[in-house]
């Protein structure tokens, strides 16, 4: 079945269930109307028959209906977002099969032009490989994706065992809308994370207080002892004073209580969710998959832990309501139990909370991989081989829409260092080489790729394609390359495995000073642990395939007239290229 049809077939169910549950919202709506009017009605019956209890059993039967409608509303109204947010995703990822239109975020928040190739190879931003991959609900599973492409795997056997996960994961579609969805539901703010850090990071401020906790039994012991004696005697001096003592107990502590909770104030949807998400790792079945089961053996039981951490949380968001604030307090010292619970929690699972959040993100980037998979079926595993070097055949870009992606072979390596890569102007030299650098990239982060059959060795990516000038830095554009080839020449020297894209180089100085520097520099190249492609209409460059044979290669991409137009065929050929475009197109255009 194809995956536009898959797509639009889940479309149309969400869609009929979304009506079935919104019908069945204005039932509950009514029902509650009925049983409320209902109470009223009864109550005032049993007022007016002499209390007899025949009403008042009535009222409670009532009451009892009208708190389990609100509780099946709630429920309704949960399972109508979850089919909203389904609906929204399939609506998205159906226009990501027909339209190649990623409506999700982008990430330009991580657009660095100083990283080592993520602004030329178009990670990050608008139409970018981030936003066509992106599938992360939460700011945690987000950021965790953005560390993933800007520093990919760097260990054949990691990127075996993420491509075994994503191939596992492609095919389990519920699953894998299931988990967006709910990660998408939990709301996650900027804060959220960090304040739920700051709080388990931050020392024992009640546990271990013994005073305390013997207080907190025998003072609510003594306000009960004294309302018993009121209710018997008469007298509530007793009770008014074990009551202040309480509170002088709450006012002692309530600086440290409101720091806590400060940092886990409405925090419960979220750790719910966060707890879903886990409890749906935990219960899938992953058998075969290493790095799924290794998720897996990490979020054991780890859902009812943190639903428990929310029960706490919004037991403790409670101190803010009237009655539990006054009259719980008051009586049994309610605040103070709600942090020592807390602090309990903290003291067993303080540890684990950064592993739970991890696993968390870890999934969600192998879910937004996997739908990438399952959106292009007629993508390639790479082969990811111990050798340096990249063997692809019928490589293309993967943000190009398949009707319109001319594909081309590449092979670097087994001695060959460098390909110069010669054409005209908009011939396709600077696609190509983002193509390369793209699919290694995917490659690395254990994705399919763009290709017929791909095989690569996991190494570091360096690019130098669009460099900027920087007034708030002071750089003019050519100081700017120069401070980025100095970069790639430091890697080089540390001994790092290097693949080099470079795409006309030195252009801030003159022709004769550019085509003498570029010599040198590939020549100073050679003599590191790299391999390279660069791109450039320096037709020159291609007498250095003379002077070193075994470790340079000279491919084009060439254009051609025909009736007076100039057609490219995007293709990459053995060579030197031999025609220009640049006069004809200024006279074309009328420039010139």
């Amino acid at each position: 079945m194809q995956t536009a049809t898959i797509y639009q077939q889940r479309i149309d169910d969400f869609t009929r269930q979304l009506s079935q549950t919104d019908n069945r919202l204005k039932l509950l709506s009514l029902a509650r109307l009925l049983l409320f009017a209902g109470i009223l009605f009864f109550g005032v019956q049993y007022f007016l028959h002499d209390f007899q209890a025949t009403w008042l059993l009535i009222c409670f039967v009532l009451i009892a209906g009208f708190v389990r409608s609100l509780v099946l509303y709630q429920r309704s109204k949960d399972h109508q977002a979850l089919l909203q947010a389904l609906l929204t995703l399939n609506q998205k990822e159906l226009r990501v099969v027909t339209d190649h239109v990623a409506d999700f975020e982008d990430g330009e928040e991580f657009i660095n032009d100083q990283h080592d190739y993520t602004g030329d190879l178009d990670v990050f931003g608008r139409s970018s490989l981030f936003q066509y991959l992106n599938r992360t609900g939460t700011l945690t599973g987000k950021h965790f994706l953005a560390g993933w492409l800007q520093k990919p795997l760097q260990s054949s056997a990691e990127i075996k065992a993420m491509q075994d996960a994503v191939r596992r994961l492609s095919g389990s579609i519920e699953f894998r809308q299931l988990y967006a969805a709910h990660a998408r539901l939990a709301k996650e703010s900027q804060d959220d994370v960090k304040e739920i850090r700051l709080w388990k990071e931050a020392p024992l401020e009640f546990l271990h207080r013994k005073t305390l906790r013997i207080a907190a039994y025998v003072a609510p012991a003594l306000v009960i002892a004294g309302i018993g004696f009121y209710i018997y005697s008469g007298n509530y001096v007793p009770m008014l004073l074990c009551m202040f003592v309480n509170w002088m107990i709450l006012l002692g502590n309530v600086k440290k209580v409101n720091a806590q909770h400060q940092l886990l104030s409405n925090k419960e949807q979220l750790l719910k969710k966060f707890a879903v998400l886990l409890r749906m790792i935990r219960q899938e079945d992953w058998k075969g998959s290493a790095w799924l089961e290794a998720r897996q053996q990490t979020a054991a039981e780890a859902d009812k832990s943190l639903h428990k951490l929310a029960a706490i949380s919004n037991m403790l968001d409670q101190r803010l309501n009237l009655l539990v604030g006054l009259v719980l307090n008051s009586i049994v010292l309610y605040e103070i139990h709600c942090i020592f619970r807390l602090e309990r929690w903290k003291s067993e699972h303080r540890l684990d909370v950064e592993e739970w959040l991890e696993v968390i993100a870890r999934v969600e980037t192998a879910n937004s991989l996997a739908t990438f998979a399952f959106n292009h079926p007629g993508y390639t595993y790479p082969e990811i081989s111990e050798r340096p070097g990249v063997s692809g055949k019928a490589v293309g870009h993967p943000l190009i829409p398949e009707g319109e992606c001319v594909v081309n072979d590449c092979s670097i390596g087994d001695g060959e260092q460098f390909h110069i890569i010669t054409g005209s102007n908009m011939s396709g030299k600077s696609t190509f080489l983002r193509s390369v650098g793209v699919n290694w990239l995917l490659a690395m982060a254990g994705a399919p790729v763009c290709a017929e059959s791909f095989t690569c060795s996991p190494l570091r990516i360096m690019t130098s394609m669009r460099i900027k000038d920087s007034i708030a830095r002071h750089t003019s554009y050519f100081q700017a390359e120069l401070l980025r080839l100095q970069h790639i020449i430091q890697v080089l020297k540390s001994g790092q495995q290097v693949f080099i894209i470079l795409d006309e180089i030195l252009k801030g100085t003159n022709s004769e000073d550019k085509l003498s520097g570029s010599r040198e520099l590939i020549r100073h190249f050679l003599q590191y642990r790299c391999l390279g492609m660069i791109a450039t209409h320096d037709l020159e460059l291609g007498g250095l395939e003379q002077e070193y044979p075994q470790q340079i290669r000279n491919y084009c991409f060439e254009s051609s007239l025909d009736n007076g137009r100039l057609h490219f065929d995007y293709r990459m050929r053995p060579g030197v290229a031999r025609n220009k475009n640049a006069t004809f197109l200024m006279k074309q255009m009328e420039i010139i």
